[in-house]
């Protein structure tokens, strides 16, 4: 112990201080776990129509809202997103010309979405993603031919460059460095 006043006083809050912070980062901790039990009951319970006698559904929708929240359950798909899912998959199982008449449905519904957020007022060339259609969304363009990451294959023959060569060996690179090697003053 100080025989200083002013250091028996700044012992003390200095305590006080770690109390206060250790107090707060238990608070932060317990009300970060609270909200993430909020949203998972919300997504689980509350919203599930599938639980709910009163909204009158038909035993083929409360099937798939069911099978949705299974699904989210397991962890197969996000929170939220697993009646979609089963319908897409059960939406896969028909026909081509039913899925491709479906296909051209939603892109008519998709382009009076877009066209009435036009004319609300609503749509900004910075948020165009969210009124693409869905097909175009996740469509990634597709390399033909074999890929092995090395080289390029064409007409059976894969053909390596040094550098692939070199970076195959582990070698930085078979350009020689530029300035180095050779010989000073001009070319004859």
């Amino acid at each position: 112990m100080s025989s200083k006043v002013s250091k028996l006083t700044q012992d003390v809050t200095d305590h006080r201080k770690k109390l206060s912070t250790t107090a707060e980062e238990n608070e932060e901790r317990t009300n970060a776990e609270n909200d993430a039990e909020l949203r998972r009951l919300i997504h689980t319970k509350l919203l599930s129509g599938s639980l709910n006698p009163e909204l009158d559904m038909k035993p083929a929708q409360r099937r798939k809202a069911l099978e949705g929240r299974l699904l989210e359950l397991a962890g197969e798909v996000k929170l939220g997103k697993g009646e979609k899912s089963v319908k897409t998959a059960e939406r896969n199982k028909a026909a081509q010309k039913v899925r491709l008449g479906m296909l051209s449905k939603q892109k008519e519904r998709d382009g009076k979405q877009l066209e009435e957020a036009k004319n609300l007022g609503n749509y900004h060339p910075t948020i165009k993603k969210l009124f693409e259609p869905a097909s175009q969304r996740n469509t990634r363009k597709r390399e033909k031919g074999l890929t092995m990451g090395v080289g390029k294959f064409k007409r059976g023959v894969l053909k390596l460059s040094k550098e692939d060569i070199s970076s195959i060996q582990g070698q930085a690179s078979a350009r020689p460095m530029r300035g180095k090697g050779r010989p000073s003053g001009r070319r004859k």
